[in-house]
């Protein structure tokens, strides 16, 4: 496993492997839709990052880590995804504001009591793992190389139990709250358990 700056050609592979790895698809199954909300998740985060880390087997994509930490400059320029992410913005505002209100609320005001209690240095904000690449290891390799440079921060992350949680329990995150919320998806609604992570390094 090496780690290389982050192609550009392998955006839209990140975008793919994140329908599948947060399980967008419990919360809907139109593939219009599963298409845009992954690439305007993946120029969100990607627009937050101090630092980016990235992982190949080879040539062979294998996976990104994230990260956004106080004081640092960010990583990633420009005008169009800022464009899109805000375009995108307006559209879930219009016709999912149930959705998305309600998972970042749900974010914000567990994050909001924690920091009220303790100083927080900055958010593991996207990790993710080429699907068709197992049994390397490349999730622990990819956070143990982030880590090298971690030494005295305190650092949280958001996941939710549609997503491998227990990852963070085998590594040393703490899970310091969780909220409940129910998700619309038509005219049905899909329960959630939002938890906040942290750690110190």
């Amino acid at each position: 496993m090496e780690f290389k700056p982050l192609r550009r050609r392998d955006y839209g592979k990140i975008q793919k492997f994140a329908i599948t790895g947060m399980h967008l698809s419990k919360y809907t199954a139109n593939r219009f839709e599963l298409f845009f909300y992954a690439k305007y998740f993946w120029y969100l985060e990607l627009l937050r990052a101090t630092r980016i880390y990235a992982a190949y087997d080879g040539e062979k994509f294998a996976g990104v880590l994230l990260l956004d930490l106080a004081g640092e400059e960010k990583v990633y320029h420009s005008w169009w995804a800022q464009k899109f992410v805000a375009f995108m913005e307006w559209i879930m505002n219009r016709s999912y504001s149930d959705m998305s209100d309600q998972y970042s609320d749900a974010n914000v005001e567990m994050l909001t009591d924690y920091k009220a209690r303790h100083h927080v240095d900055g958010e593991l904000n996207f990790f993710l793992v080429n699907g068709e690449i197992t049994g390397k290891g490349v999730g622990s390799k990819l956070l143990a190389e982030a880590e090298k440079e971690l030494r005295g921060k305190h650092i949280y992350l958001y996941t939710d139990d549609g997503s491998t949680y227990q990852f963070y329990d085998k590594r040393g995150f703490n899970r310091v709250n969780e909220k409940e919320i129910s998700m619309p998806k038509g005219s049905e609604s899909v329960k959630l358990t939002t938890m906040l992570y942290v750690k110190d390094y």
